[in-house]
């Protein structure tokens, strides 16, 4: 089981953190047919069934240059074409919840984010806040009207979601462009960066959003809180999260990726129960928060 650190189960307690969810999470889930939902390598393969003249693109996949590589290949789809494989594969899919993200909610953050195009947790939140769940993306202009905690609870869509294909950010382009058009949901999030706790779940240390923000934060500020991603043992080389911990001010937490990352979700069921008590006893001690 991943060994919890007190100062993240003091903090998400506190709700002064941002629980960011991953592909690694929707990974848990499936439709009725059995189906779960593709990663980006494993969408941008399907797309080559598309294209003829695939060039370079398989050679970007192989090297894990995802960005390039969804460049060339949403310039060779029409845009009807691409945006329709979006949604069929993200939206309309009809993926159901999983246990993970049922611990993610009762972890009771005020803030969860997610660069996932699926709707995965979105509908499963909505649903069992009561339709009381606020999501915002990139492109929203008020979000932070909702950033003062309380009994608000916040769910931030960073690349854009499958209800809305043609906003997502899905290429170095699209990188790009969001930086310039929406700089104030970028520093809001530098911002959470600088003020809260990250716990990144499903998430990979070569995410280029992740990546970039974090390290320009870093070498911007130097004194940003540690942040915590969970991580299945010897998926990164230890050389390569050595320097990833030092750029990004991130610690890793490993767990064994046996049976499907089962005891990710275990650990998630006992890290809700060390945050319940955690914020009981505060309670019983203080009287307040």
């Amino acid at each position: 089981m991943i060994s919890w650190p007190e100062s993240l189960i003091d903090t998400i307690a506190r709700r002064r953190s941002v629980i960011m969810i991953g592909a690694g999470v929707s990974k848990n889930s499936a439709n009725n047919t059995g189906k779960r939902p593709a990663t980006w390598e494993e969408f941008l393969r399907t797309c080559l069934d598309e294209i003829q003249d695939q060039g370079c693109i398989t050679q970007l996949l192989d090297q894990k240059d995802y960005l390039s590589a969804c460049e060339i290949i949403k310039e060779k789809l029409t845009r009807d074409v691409f945006i329709d494989k979006v949604q069929t594969e993200y939206q309309r899919a009809g993926y159901r919840h999983a246990e993970i993200h049922e611990h993610i909610y009762n972890l009771d953050a005020s803030i969860v984010a997610s660069p996932n195009f699926d709707t995965i947790y979105d509908s499963y939140a909505r649903g069992v806040s009561d339709g009381t769940l606020i999501i915002k993306d990139h492109t929203s202009i008020d979000t932070a009207n909702y950033l003062h905690g309380g009994d608000t609870r916040l769910l931030l869509k960073t690349h854009g979601s499958a209800n809305d294909p043609q906003n997502i950010i899905f290429t170095r382009r699209d990188y790009a462009e969001a930086r310039t058009k929406h700089v104030l949901f970028y520093e809001i999030i530098k911002a959470l960066a600088l003020t809260h706790t990250f716990l990144f779940l499903g998430c990979g240390t070569d995410d280029p959003d992740i990546r970039m923000l974090f390290e320009d934060i870093q070498f911007a500020h130097g004194r940003m809180p540690y942040h915590y991603m969970t991580l299945p043992n010897g998926e990164v080389h230890d050389d390569l999260l050595n320097i990833a911990s030092k750029s990004m001010r991130i610690k890793f937490l490993p767990y064994s990726p046996d049976n499907g990352h089962l005891e990710l979700t275990e650990s998630l069921r006992l890290l809700v129960e060390k945050v319940e008590e955690h914020r009981i006893e505060h309670l019983k001690e203080s009287q307040n928060w």
